[in-house]
């Protein structure tokens, strides 16, 4: 399918965003209508992208179903709102011709806060505690509350934002080790680096996920993995949701293998309202709002519309995923 100039369209799948002026006002420069998907689900974005030059996603399902449509119409880009891709089906992109790109570094302070944050609420126990308050109580909570400063995390994936925690939490005094089997050889800025997960998690009082979602790593945190954790530690996840099987962290929580879950992603999003994770005494779960900011969204924003503009414009993208 060709279009002229004048007909160039930008389909925004999704979005999380207050508005889209900053998409609007980049496409426009190119004469390119922005349009915004009716819904999320497969079908709709199937005819969608059957009349787009560029798709522009957040967390909406990339298919090949929907892959295939935006080849039939000539689409030049799949642009991700974000880090990880694995919501986009980059081998059937990648067979199609369409290139995907990413915005692999915009949050990563905001992550790393994020992270440090659900450690510490964790640590010192401060929903329950603020809860008793609210309830008009005064009950200070004494169950589990240690010393932070000489406590052990373990860090499962040691990239741009698990460095970041890295800094924060030696900071605070933890002793921090890392697993992530494509880190540089040296410990970075680790106290220690470990070969195998179940090293890692072995003597964790803490362990924070920080690894893409793909094949190998769906479910890394598993009973298996669970058992390896000798010290009951607190498992913190502001990455992707399928690192962790649930329904194995709950039975940890249960058997005290777990003392507590820190969570900003999860499997399903939003958590089904009849999730026990939404109401467990033990776990303390944010929306999925560890990359927010007011400057990175606006960063994220900007950044993944260049990318668009760079493809209609036949110029190379800046972080290209295939």
């Amino acid at each position: 399918m060709t279009r002229s100039h004048s007909e160039v369209r930008v389909v925004v799948c999704d979005h999380v965003f207050a508005d889209l002026e900053i998409e609007r006002r980049a496409v426009a420069g190119l004469g390119a209508e922005l349009v915004v998907a009716e819904s999320a689900d497969e079908d709709a974005l199937v005819a969608a992208a059957e009349h787009a030059d560029a798709l522009l996603v957040c967390y909406a399902k990339i298919g090949s179903r929907v892959v295939e449509a935006a080849a039939r119409g000539g689409c030049k880009v799949i642009a991700r709102y974000g880090i990880g891709v694995d919501n986009v089906d980059i081998a059937a992109a990648t067979k199609a011709g369409i290139r995907v790109t990413n915005v692999p570094d915009y949050c990563i302070d905001e992550v790393a806060d994020h992270t440090m944050a659900l450690l510490l609420a964790s640590a010192r126990q401060l929903v329950p505690a603020a809860e008793s308050v609210r309830a008009d109580a005064w009950e200070m909570p004494r169950d589990g509350v240690h010393r932070i400063a000489g406590r052990q995390l373990a860090l499962l994936g040691v990239g741009r934002i698990g460095s970041r925690v890295s800094s924060r939490a030696r900071a605070f005094g933890l002793h921090v080790v890392g697993y992530d089997p494509f880190l540089a050889t040296g410990a970075g800025d680790l106290d220690a680096r470990v070969s195998t997960l179940d090293e890692a998690v072995a003597h964790a009082d803490f362990v924070s996920l920080h690894m893409p979602l793909n094949d190998e790593t769906k479910h890394v945190v598993d009973d298996r993995l669970i058992g390896e954790m000798r010290r009951s530690p607190v498992l913190i996840n502001t990455s992707r949701g399928g690192l962790i099987d649930s329904a194995a962290a709950l039975r940890g929580l249960e058997s005290g293998a777990l003392s507590g879950l820190a969570l900003d992603v999860t499997e399903e999003e939003p958590l089904p309202l009849q999730s026990p994770l939404r109401r467990h005494p033990k776990v303390i779960v944010t929306p999925h709002m560890g990359f927010y900011s007011i400057e990175s969204e606006q960063e994220l924003q900007r950044r993944a519309v260049d990318e668009v503009v760079r493809a209609l414009r036949g110029e190379p993208a800046v972080s290209r995923v295939n």
